[in-house]
């Protein structure tokens, strides 16, 4: 080899590569939103035309049009819906996943290590990492909700799944049981196997706590508004140990100050409509609208209506703070 012309080429012959020739870009993530409309026109067809039991799941994914596989890099965001007397059949998986419900029954549960976990409108189940789990509908309507994962990342090194082998896990506990004991007063003997319990969180509690603060006049975070965190029972922190779960409300006519931040936030609109500027493209959206802000972009909320939005979301924080690779910072419109 005579000359880095013919270094480099050789160097490609054999999967290998110099530095000097630079480090080659990676896709970026962009900003997309994803319209209610579509995503529902999807879910009422799936039932129609989809068994429950085709690999025990009826989801409608959601994909990023520059990434066909993935929503994310890290987190990702999926519809599903059980329709009256269906069971999703039980199963696990080391993929932590949460159930944030758009439609749900008071007949209707996701039963989680043997616990149903009611599934009301609002609710947010979570089913931590190699958790049992199964979905059951025992109303006369659909329920529909988000499935949160962080398959994106745990696939960074290797997806593990194992079906129980029959349709159910035993129920052991009554409904409510996590609630009760993993609350504010717990029975100090009592010891979770799990580094991570399963959690309901009612929306009943979360409405009351957005309602008081909002009653209380507060301004709240001049980034977020008003924003919840639904808290890991255990350690008082973030939901999971690899992504969080929140909640906002943004009250009528006001626009947030931008900011950016090196984790990955995906959202739903759980009512109202407004829009987020991301890298100054406006995603105008509206109730069971689903999208994207990537890592580092600038943004802002805008809530441009005479009502209250509420949005939840699903964010990577808590991966990104255990690399020490988290940062953030006020940004400029």
């Amino acid at each position: 080899m005579k000359t880095i012309d013919e270094l480099n080429a050789w160097l490609g012959e054999h999967n290998l590569a110099g530095l000097w020739a630079g480090i080659p870009a990676n896709d970026q993530l962009t900003p997309y939103l994803w319209k209610w409309a579509d995503i529902e026109r999807g879910v009422k067809a799936a039932t129609e035309l989809v068994p429950i039991d085709t690999g025990g799941r009826r989801t409608i994914n959601v994909r990023h049009p520059s990434f066909p596989n993935r929503m994310s890099n890290t987190v990702h965001m999926s519809v599903q819906c059980v329709m009256p007397g269906e069971t999703a059949v039980a199963h696990r998986h080391n993929m932590a996943a949460v159930r944030f419900i758009i439609k749900g029954s008071p007949n209707a549960y996701t039963a989680v290590e043997g616990e149903p976990m009611p599934m009301q409108t609002g609710d947010l189940v979570t089913t931590p990492n190699w958790t049992w789990h199964d979905h059951h509908n025992e109303g006369d309507e659909p329920v529909i909700w988000l499935d949160g994962l962080d398959v994106r990342l745990v696939g960074t090194w290797r997806m593990l799944q194992q079906e129980y082998g029959d349709k159910a896990h035993p129920l052991t506990r009554a409904a409510g049981f996590s609630q009760a004991v993993l609350g504010h007063a717990r029975p100090l003997w009592l010891k979770s196997e799990h580094r991570t319990p399963p959690m309901r969180y009612a929306w009943a509690d979360t409405e009351a706590a957005l309602a008081a603060l909002k009653a209380s006049e507060t301004l709240g975070d001049p980034y977020d508004g008003l924003k919840l965190e639904f808290t890991h029972s255990l350690t008082g922190g973030a939901t999971l140990p690899t992504f969080t779960c929140e909640i906002q409300l943004l009250t009528p006519r006001r626009a947030l100050r931008p900011h950016r931040h090196m984790s990955t936030s995906i959202y739903h609109v759980f009512r109202g409509s407004g829009a987020t500027v991301v890298d100054g493209q406006a995603l105008e959206w509206e109730q069971g609208d689903i999208f994207l802000v990537p890592p580092w972009a600038v943004h802002h909320h805008e809530n441009r209506s005479d009502s209250d939005a509420i949005l939840f979301s699903m964010d990577d924080r808590p991966s990104v703070a255990a690399l020490g690779l988290y940062r953030e910072e006020e940004a400029e419109l």
